[in-house]
């Protein structure tokens, strides 16, 4: 089977201009100054996270009955629609009404974007188109961010912005083609809940390493790394500097399909995931502006080549009758797994950031092992497509 490369053209298309979003470096200051205080940003943060995760299974299951295509079209206009309520919402209701509008579309999407692109892709393909996904997002998110400071502080104008690329991308989703062959399409309906935790179930210990990993990463580059940088006595004006370096780590993720390539799946996984515990010890150990800098930067990197191999694995190891249904349900744990850990990194950073960063160590360390001895478990095998 060839590869549909219109389609990924097209969609990493959308998804370089859904990466836009021109009011990201002022999030929260936007919200304030709307009205809504730090609890209220909490709290719709939360509702939004509790909804995602009732969704993600019914989503899967019908992204499989409607195809995938139609369902990447449905929620990309849902999204645009949100964009439209953030930018002329001014009190709770609005920005909780634009939360909600995210998760429904942010549930569909779980999955079923990344069992249409492993459609589209030709055999052997599909790692190389995983690595560029991630670095076309990235792209379009530092794009969105260097041009925060031509806006003048203007949030309304930077929301606005972002109106215009998620409906732009919305249209261009119109375009695209459903890869699936007939007799996979026939067979969207056949996978029931219980085959859907069964997959889940046998590739567990992937999934758990690369959330471990992938939610370390995450804690320490967007929550902690500032309280990282000023233990380390790094002055708060090379703060947006370091921000944009963390940034460029992110495009990373173009190589991953090489180095995997390189060094093979399992022992890939397990060196990036090892990196990570050594970047979490060298941050807890050494309190000094460049391992600061150089730890926190590394483990964007890590993140960033690991997200396309974790999508590479998953979408592997799925059957084709229902992709989008197991893909949702090896989502929902993960989510689970991350919510799991932000209150402990969170406990552990009031009680010094560098206990938070023992605590990176220790999951990225349990993260390879557990890596290791997945790829080794007996699994559902690659779908010969």
């Amino acid at each position: 089977m060839k590869s549909d490369r219109r389609s990924i053209r097209l969609l990493f298309t959308v998804y370089f201009l859904q990466g836009m979003v021109f009011y990201s470096p002022v999030a929260t200051l936007y919200r304030q100054a709307a009205g809504l205080d730090l609890f209220q940003i909490g709290l719709i943060e939360s509702l939004s996270m509790v909804l995602m995760l009732a969704l993600e299974l019914p989503w899967g299951v019908l992204a499989d009955r409607l195809g995938h295509r139609r369902t990447l079209v449905i929620c990309a206009f849902v999204l645009a629609v949100s964009k439209v309520v953030f930018w002329r919402a001014d009190c709770f209701e609005d920005f909780l009404a634009e939360r909600v509008l995210l998760a429904v579309a942010g549930s569909g999407l779980s999955g079923c974007d990344s069992a249409y692109l492993y459609a589209c892709c030709g055999e052997g393909d599909h790692r190389r188109a995983f690595s560029h996904w991630q670095a076309v997002e990235t792209a379009g998110l530092l794009l969105a961010a260097l041009a925060w400071p031509l806006m003048g502080g203007r949030y309304r104008l930077a929301a606005l912005l972002t109106v215009g690329t998620y409906a732009a991308a919305a249209l261009l989703t119109l375009g695209l083609r459903e890869p699936e062959r007939r007799h996979e399409a026939e067979a969207r309906q056949r996978l029931s809940l219980k085959e859907a935790l069964r997959g889940t179930w046998s590739v567990a210990p992937l999934l758990l390493a690369f959330c471990l990993v992938q939610e370390t990463a995450q804690m320490i580059t967007v929550f902690l790394g500032q309280e990282q940088f000023l233990r380390a006595g790094i002055p708060q004006g090379w703060f947006g500097l370091l921000q944009a370096a963390v940034t460029l780590a992110g495009l990373t993720a173009g190589l991953s399909h090489r180095f995997t390539k390189r060094l093979g799946t399992r022992r890939g996984g397990m060196t990036l995931m090892a990196a990570g515990s050594g970047a979490c010890l060298l941050l807890a150990a050494v309190p000094s502006p460049l391992p600061a800098a150089a730890g926190v930067v590394l483990l964007r990197g890590i993140q960033s080549l690991l997200l396309p191999l974790s999508q590479s694995i998953q979408n592997e190891r799925a059957a084709p009758m229902g992709r989008a249904a197991q893909l949702s349900c090896n989502a929902m744990l993960l989510d689970l797994g991350g919510l799991c850990l932000y209150p402990a990194f969170g406990a552990l950073a009031d009680q010094g950031v560098a206990h938070a960063m023992l605590l990176g160590t220790l999951c990225c360390g349990i993260g390879a092992v557990l890596f290791g001895w997945g790829m080794n478990r007996p699994g559902r095998p690659p779908v010969s497509r």
